[in-house]
């Protein structure tokens, strides 16, 4: 999904560069400014899914910036969501801004793309977070085995929290239901307090497993 992901957010930044040259010279700053606005949001994603310059200082603090500033970009929910508006942004300003055939078809490509991997990335985050919420409810109809669960599987640090790995294994005993590392991570963005998202508490997953609804993540 990273790969998909990255893909999208340069198409976003491609489509709003085109539309941003074309705006300015025909001197339509409003629309243009709009394509800047895009073209940040575009970046952002970008910089959260890049397979590139991972090592780079930046691309580490720009990450921090997002997780703490905008953490709804760190769900998957949170990213189809994003791209579904931006590719619909996208597709409807450069339709209504650019000339010609090519340009035309140009912007239907980069703007279905965009909406499709919106669209897929946001029924996937459905499928997963009712997954979770099955292990929730399991958990939830027996109180004391929550306590018992987290005691059995959190050895690294249970004062601080369980791990992702840790988790991983919890929750075939729970529901049966087995998650994938990449699922675990955003699992942890969504349950857990900690600014580093590495450990969810006991008290993290007490609220979880108390709450009325279901958690996108």
């Amino acid at each position: 999904m990273n790969l998909l992901w990255f893909a999208a957010s340069c198409c976003v930044m491609f489509g709003s560069m085109i539309s941003f040259v074309q705006e300015l010279f025909s001197l339509q700053w409003i629309d243009a400014l709009e394509m800047v606005y895009i073209f940040i949001f575009g970046l952002l994603l970008a910089v959260l899914d890049t397979p590139f310059f991972n090592q780079v200082s930046i691309v580490s603090e720009l990450r921090a910036g997002i997780s703490k500033y905008i953490a709804a970009l760190q769900r998957v929910t949170g990213k189809g969501l994003a791209y579904i508006f931006l590719g619909c942004a996208l597709w409807s300003s450069m339709f209504a801004n650019v000339t010609g055939v090519f340009l035309l078809t140009v912007a239907t490509l980069l703007g279905l793309f965009t909406v499709f991997i919106g669209i897929f990335s946001t029924l996937i985050a459905f499928c997963k977070s009712r997954n979770l919420d099955l292990v929730r409810v399991e958990l939830r109809k027996e109180p004391m085995s929550l306590k018992q669960m987290y005691d059995m599987h959190a050895k690294m640090n249970p004062m601080a929290g369980i791990t992702q790995e840790e988790f991983k294994k919890m929750t075939p005993y729970a529901r049966g239901v087995s998650f994938e590392n990449s699922d675990i991570k955003v699992i942890f963005n969504a349950l857990s307090s900690n600014p580093k998202r590495d450990v969810i508490s006991l008290d993290d997953l007490t609220g979880w497993v108390n709450g009325s609804m279901m958690v996108f993540i």
